[in-house]
């Protein structure tokens, strides 16, 4: 191998190492900036991190199915079922429009703020005390289900909630909330 070859060589295994690095970086710029935009309020901002559309499409099921199962646990599956899935869907739709919105995303991301302000939990020294930054990622753990895959899991007192980033373009984006499973009684 001539000289003009190894550095070719290095060159080349350089430049794919900083690739997989900038790649695999990807979800983790995305938590960084979901949790700066949180953390200004900047609506607009989410809207980098959240592919909405994806997002609905997939909390729709999610969320249809949770009523669903609550409307039949309640009349029973008997002859109102068809009744019940209908029902299901118009709520669900509802919901998860209002849920896979910027202003949605921030709500569900900023969690227990109004708790945290209520309890006096806050910082500041003036008349009007903010409520202490919430950081949605702080316990997360995550890992790579495949190469174009991220899932960021949060414990909450509900199950834990996994938060699926998927490379768009460039950017890697929220495309799913994947809920805790139902709890049964």
């Amino acid at each position: 191998m001539t000289r003009t070859q190894r550095r070719i060589s290095i060159i080349t295994v350089v430049v794919l190492a900083l690739l997989v690095a900038a790649w695999c970086s990807g979800p983790y710029i995305a938590m960084h900036g979901l949790r700066k935009a949180i953390a200004d309020k900047d609506l607009a901002a989410l809207e980098t991190h959240v592919d909405f559309v994806a997002l609905r499409a997939s909390l729709s099921p999610q969320i249809e199915d949770r009523i669903a199962r609550g409307i039949s646990a309640r009349l029973g599956s008997g002859a109102n079922g068809g009744l019940a899935g209908q029902a299901a869907k118009v709520i669900s739709d509802n919901a998860v429009n209002m849920m896979a919105t910027p202003a949605g995303i921030g709500v569900l991301l900023q969690g227990d703020a109004l708790y945290k302000q209520a309890s006096g939990d806050t910082v500041g020294d003036g008349v009007v005390k903010q409520a202490r930054p919430v950081d949605p990622f702080s316990n997360a753990h995550g890992r790579f289900e495949s190469p174009t895959r991220y899932v960021a899991t949060v414990t909450t007192s509900g199950g834990d909630v996994g938060f699926v980033f998927e490379p768009r373009g460039l950017r890697w984006k929220i495309t799913n909330i994947r809920l805790p499973a139902p709890k049964h009684d």
